[in-house]
């Protein structure tokens, strides 16, 4: 076959482009593994998410209000929420379910107390006294008190099975013992460690 054989042409076209496309695909995964893009620890990151519990609508979020800034591995969010947002490139959302190891932990049943009613009223009235507070409420859950001390300490109390004589005081975190799903949505990374 000589060079001029229109067959030889087409079998050098075809190994040409098939050269070709395999530089290209070869370009394409050495980006796509890059060190240098998504989230990594130490980056401050803005999101946007939606919280809820499995199978259910959400309960918490910020889609249409102002994106969550943290700096990843200060401690600011949930393990879990850290945990998910590594890698993470501006523009992409993902889902995740976070167990209760990686979020507000597992519950503790030595924090749930009964105790006489006198007692529950003194004692929410001596929190009154000592810090702010504001009641939360979760989807199929009792309303929980949360109040904020001196020092940003922040505590969490739900009291239940209330009778004229006594009630059932939780101190767990609302969500503790709870998986947790999580929508979030990568707005901006707005400094590189």
């Amino acid at each position: 076959m000589s060079s001029s054989d229109p067959r030889q042409k087409r079998l050098m076209g075809s190994r040409m482009a098939l050269a070709m496309s395999g530089m290209v695909l070869l370009l394409v995964i050495i980006a796509g593994c890059s060190t240098t893009s998504g989230v990594k620890a130490g980056d401050t990151i803005r999101v946007f998410y939606t919280v809820s519990f499995p199978g259910t609508e959400p309960f918490e979020g910020n889609v249409n209000g102002t994106p969550l800034e943290f700096t990843v591995g200060d401690g600011t969010v949930i393990q879990g929420f850290e945990n998910a947002v590594i890698g993470m490139n501006p523009g992409e959302t993902k889902t995740v379910t976070i167990s209760p190891e990686e979020g507000y932990g597992l519950r503790n049943e030595t924090l749930v107390k009964e105790v006489d009613i006198e007692t529950a009223l003194a004692f929410v009235q001596n929190l009154d006294q000592m810090g702010t507070s504001r009641i939360l409420f979760f989807p199929g859950m009792e309303p929980v008190f949360e109040y904020t001390f001196p020092g940003n300490v922040v505590v969490h109390y739900t009291f239940y099975n209330i009778t004229g004589e006594s009630t059932t005081i939780d101190q767990n975190h609302p969500l503790a013992g709870k998986d947790l799903v999580f929508t979030i949505t990568l707005e901006e990374i707005v400094k590189k460690q």
